[in-house]
C-alpha cells in the first residue's frame, strides 16, 4: 500500500537518493519526479540531453517494476525536441519503466500530447494523474466546466485518475481555508469521477532561498505548514488522502545563474532536517569566508541533536561520518542525497 508521495526534482542528488533507500521504503512511496527548473531556460538540445539523463539515472536507481509520477510543469512549455512535443519526448524517453502521465488545467498542448501518446499506444499506464494547484482546487463548481473542457479527452482514455491538491509553497497560506477547499474539492471531484483512485494532497514550507527563514551562520526551526493542511483536511473529508510534500527541496528551487568564479561568495553550506512536523535548518558563512570545510562543523551540531536518528537510514549515517571527518568532504551538491533519504526514510 502506498502510504506517501515524495515530490522530488529530477535531479542527480534527488534521482540518486531513490537507490538509497531501503526495500521496504521504496514499497510504500510513489514517488513524482518534475523536470528540474534551469535559469536560462531549456533550449531543445540541453532539454534532450537533460532526459536522456534523467530515463537513465531513473533506471538504475528507481527501477523499471514500480510506479513513479513525471511532470515537466517548471519547464518551458513550448518546446519542440526532434520533431516531438517536449513531454511526449519524455515520455518515449521513459517507456519500460513504471511512469505515469500528468496532466492539469491550463495546459492543452500538454494534455494532448498525453491524449495522442495513449491512443498510440505509447504509454502503459492504466492511471492518469490531474495536477491541480490552489487556484484549480479553491472552488470545484467554478472549475468544474474547465475541467472536463481541458481533459474528459484524456480521463477517457484511462481506467484511473489520481487527483492531486498540489499547495506548492504553504508558508503564507491559511491552513484552515485551505484544507477546507482540499476537503471540498476532493469529495466533489470524486463524486464527479467515479473512478479516482488516489486522491494526493502535497505542498512545502521551504522557500525558493533559504536567506527568507534562516540567516547566515544561524540556525532555525521551520513549522511545516504543509502537515497541518494535511492533518486537517483529512478530518473535514471521508476520502482517504495520502500526504505527500516535496522533502527537503523548495518546490520554487533552480540553479542560480552566475559566473562560476562568484560561487565562492554567493554560495554557503546548509542542512535541512526533519523532525517532529518540522524542519532543522542551519546555514553557514560564504564558501569564500568559512572555507570548504563548514560542513564537519554543520553535522556535527545536527548529530548533536536530542530529535538526530542516528543509524536511522543511509542519510543519517552519511550526517554522521561527515561529522567525525570520515570519507570524501561534503559539498551543497553531496548532502541533498543524504537529506532526501533521511526525510523520506522518516516520512514514510
Amino acid at each position: 500500500m502506498i502510504c506517501y508521495i515524495p515530490f522530488l526534482k529530477a535531479k542527480r542528488g534527488e534521482l540518486t537518493a531513490m537507490g538509497e533507500l531501503a526495500p521496504e521504503v521504496k514499497q510504500a512511496i510513489c514517488p513524482f519526479f518534475d523536470f528540474p527548473r534551469k535559469k536560462p531556460d531549456y533550449k531543445a538540445d540541453t532539454y534532450d540531453a537533460t532526459t536522456r539523463g534523467i530515463a537513465k539515472s531513473l533506471k538504475k536507481h528507481w527501477g523499471d517494476n514500480a510506479e513513479f509520477y513525471f511532470d515537466d510543469l517548471d519547464a518551458n512549455q513550448n518546446l519542440t525536441v526532434k520533431g516531438e512535443h517536449q513531454y511526449i519526448y519524455v515520455l518515449k524517453a521513459l517507456q519500460g519503466l513504471q511512469v505515469i502521465p500528468v496532466v492539469a488545467l491550463d495546459r492543452i498542448k500538454h494534455n494532448d500530447a498525453v491524449a495522442q501518446l495513449k491512443r498510440d499506444g505509447g504509454i502503459a499506464s492504466a492511471s492518469v494523474a490531474f495536477r491541480a494547484e490552489q487556484g484549480d482546487f479553491e472552488d470545484f463548481d467554478a472549475n468544474e466546466d474547465q475541467i472536463d473542457y481541458d481533459l474528459a479527452n484524456v480521463f477517457k482514455k484511462f481506467e484511473a485518475i489520481d487527483l492531486i491538491l498540489d499547495c506548492r509553497l504553504c508558508a503564507e497560506k491559511s491552513v484552515s481555508e485551505t484544507a477546507q477547499q482540499i476537503a471540498a474539492f476532493a469529495q466533489k471531484f470524486c463524486g464527479a469521477y467515479d473512478n479516482v483512485r488516489r486522491v494526493i494532497v502535497t505542498g512545502s514550507s521551504i522557500p525558493a532561498s533559504l536567506g527568507e527563514v534562516v540567516e547566515s551562520t544561524a540556525t532555525e526551526v521551520l513549522a511545516r505548514r504543509e502537515l497541518a493542511i494535511f492533518t486537517r483536511a483529512r478530518g473535514l473529508t471521508s476520502i482517504e488522502l495520502v500526504g505527500g510534500d516535496y522533502a527537503t527541496v523548495s518546490p520554487f528551487y533552480s540553479d542560480a545563474d552566475f559566473a562560476p568564479e562568484l560561487f565562492p561568495k554567493v554560495t554557503s553550506p546548509r542542512l535541512i532536517y526533519s523532525f517532529n512536523n518540522s524542519h532543522y535548518i542551519t546555514r553557514g558563512s560564504s564558501l569564500a569566508s568559512g572555507g570548504y570545510d563548514q560542513y564537519v562543523g554543520l553535522t556535527k551540531q545536527l548529530c548533536g541533536q536530542d530529535f538526530f536518528r542516528k543509524g536511522y537510514s543511509a542519510g543519517e549515517d552519511y550526517f554522521y561520518n561527515k561529522s567525525r571527518g570520515i570519507g570524501t568532504r561534503a559539498m551543497n551538491n553531496t548532502v541533498v542525497k543524504p537529506s532526501v533519504v533521511a526525510h523520506i526514510t522518516y516520512t514514510e
